[in-house]
């Protein structure tokens, strides 16, 4: 039974079906030609490779003659980004070793080197045509995969799904199991976290064939260096936290890995190469090509630690990406999460946003929402939905007068060039008209402070009024 009203949901291109021939063919390449790749560019591929980076006016680095030679662009999307499912599994000798429980959309924008990452909780529910019947999202590729046989038709599916949940196209996927992970964080010498807050899980499960149900698991706040099996500890871990708490660490771990492949000491280290090669070959499915990959990487180096943004969706009314709630449930039912709103607008809304227009995320304008009407409560319940979009609203309160007619957003400062990506997002939420000028009343009250102001009119109450579900009225 359908928990919430279904509502139509932005179309999405059709998923395109990957050729069985190709993708064993490609398999075949990256598990027996990986490590020949060095061989090859050093013989016949290093003149093209130096013309190759002559020709675009860059440095003869190792990298650009490297990328120049074998490298391929990445099929990008309307805005030019390239958008990649990442999926984790436990893998064979696990239970549940299907499950997705590993679900993170990571949109690259290679022109401005940024990513931007978004994690999709196991436990959503979805309606699938595929299985029939709603289930939490996680078990989508399970079911596809029990019963066709068949880890694309299964990634297929479940891309598909994805899509729908943040209305966007995604061009390539990458799957990864328990064992791989382990392998990977081991090959490239471990890698450096800093813990938030300390993690004393009494339940985390033990290892298969163990005579114990669980395996403590404790680290430290802190910086800490983890190796592969306490890195997998790390992201695995629940029950001290909670789902959304895991899904960041993943992130966290991600771009940790990241760094850590992409150090001088790993990339000039044979030895690590050859493990990395092996670790990939043996446990890591993508329908990346080898020249896609090494593209990929090459875009990679690029990125700092500050031009990648990291969300969650979750159940978290007062937070960026706080769009679920779990429903009412009988005794026996299972656990799922919806959305507030009925559907996946709000998500999908927020997917734009957060993928292709960054720079809000990381300029983090401060903002002031005012209320101009005689509402209760309407300047807070907006700055709830204003930071559900992870916009920075520092302070909210009462405007001049309860007798404001239009919505206005004023520029408290029209020369400062860092607002323009938020004034211009913001109406579609508030709808207000963008001045320029911020009025007399409110210069004094707001020096050093919001850069931006919302003053809420009756336009606002009215459109408030007939969409309190937008506001999660009764869900506080």
């Amino acid at each position: 039974m359908n928990p919430f009203e279904k509502k139509p949901i932005q179309a999405i291109h059709p998923i395109d079906h990957l050729n069985a021939t190709t993708v064993k063919a490609e398999k075949w390449v990256k598990r027996h030609l990986a490590l020949s790749i060095v061989a090859l560019i050093l013989g016949v591929f290093t003149m093209k490779g130096v013309m190759g980076a002559i020709q675009k006016g860059t440095p003869l680095s190792v990298k650009q003659i490297f990328i120049a030679a074998v490298g391929g662009g990445l099929e990008t999307d309307g805005y030019g980004h390239t958008n990649i499912l990442l999926l984790g599994i436990g893998g064979e000798g696990h239970s549940g070793a299907q499950l997705t429980d590993t679900m993170i959309v990571a949109s690259l924008d290679e022109a401005h080197q940024s990513v931007s990452m978004i994690s999709i909780p196991r436990d959503l529910y979805i309606e699938s045509e595929a299985v029939g019947w709603g289930t939490r999202i996680n078990s989508i590729y399970e079911y596809v995969f029990d019963k066709n046989e068949s880890p694309i038709e299964a990634e297929a599916e479940l891309q598909k799904e994805i899509e729908n949940v943040l209305g966007l196209k995604i061009q390539y996927y990458a799957k990864i199991d328990f064992q791989g992970f382990t392998d990977i964080v081991d090959a490239i010498g471990g890698i450096t976290v800093e813990v938030a807050q300390s993690i004393n899980d009494d339940a985390y499960p033990a290892p298969d064939g163990s005579t114990y149900s669980y395996s403590p698991f404790y680290i430290a706040a802190g910086t800490q260096m983890l190796d592969g099996t306490t890195a997998l500890k790390y992201v695995r871990s629940r029950h001290d936290s909670s789902d959304f708490d895991r899904a960041k660490r993943q992130q966290e771990v991600i771009t940790a890995i990241k760094n850590k492949a992409l150090s001088l000491g790993v990339l000039t280290n044979g030895s690590k190469i050859k493990d990395i090669a092996t670790a990939i070959s043996q446990n890591f499915e993508t329908n990346l090509t080898i020249t896609e990959l090494l593209t990929l990487v090459s875009a990679s180096s690029d990125f700092k630690d500050e031009d990648i943004q990291s969300a969650v969706i979750s159940d978290a009314a007062y937070e960026m990406g706080g769009f679920l709630y779990t429903p009412e449930r009988k005794e026996g039912d299972p656990y799922y999460l919806a959305p507030y709103a009925g559907d996946f607008s709000e998500i999908q809304k927020f997917a734009q946003f957060f993928f292709y227009h960054p720079e809000i995320y990381k300029n983090k304008i401060p903002i002031e929402v005012l209320n101009g009407t005689k509402a209760n409560s309407l300047a807070g319940l907006t700055k709830m939905v204003l930071t559900r979009y992870g916009f920075n609203v520092v302070n909210y309160g009462n405007a001049t007068s309860k007798d404001k007619v239009d919505t206005k957003i004023y520029q408290v400062d029209p020369s400062d060039d860092s607002t323009e990506e938020t004034l211009n997002l913001l109406p579609s939420l508030t709808f207000g008209e963008i001045v320029e000028e911020l009025p007399a009343e409110y210069q004094s009250a707001t020096p050093g402070t919001a850069k931006i102001v919302i003053e809420l009119g009756q336009d606002f109450w009215d459109f408030y009024k007939a969409n309190e579900k937008l506001f999660y009225i009764g869900f506080y």
